[in-house]
């Protein structure tokens, strides 16, 4: 059982959420990495510093997005690291010796370039 993060503008768009990544039971969260360079603001993250630094800039300080879960709740640019931050330091988590086998390992964060939900 996992949960989907995406990015969504907060004023009505036929724009498509973007998706952020997912958090699983018993696995460091996954990062789907993005590389948007045409979209309005670009949308490029390959590490977990450009996720945070992106989402300061267009959640935190324009509030042009918002941060959802699948299930179509609303989650803080704060409760969003800190959920992150969690798995990062779970020891159940951390001991799981398949993290990096289907996902890049950037500075122990998990990268997906592939599409997935």
């Amino acid at each position: 059982m996992g949960t989907n993060y995406y990015v969504a503008r907060t004023k009505a768009t036929l724009e498509s959420p973007i998706h952020i990544g997912k958090a699983s039971a018993g696995w460091l969260f996954l990062f789907q990495t993005q590389n948007e360079i045409w979209h309005d603001p670009p949308i490029v993250w390959n590490t977990y510093e450009q996720v945070k630094e992106w989402l300061r800039k267009n959640v935190v300080e324009s509030g042009e997005y918002a941060i959802v879960d699948e299930y179509d709740c609303i989650v803080t640019y704060d409760e969003f690291c800190e959920r992150v931050n969690w798995r990062q330091n779970d020891e159940h988590c951390l001991s799981n010796k398949d993290n990096f086998v289907y996902a890049r390992n950037v500075d122990g964060y998990r990268f997906s370039d592939d599409d997935f939900r």
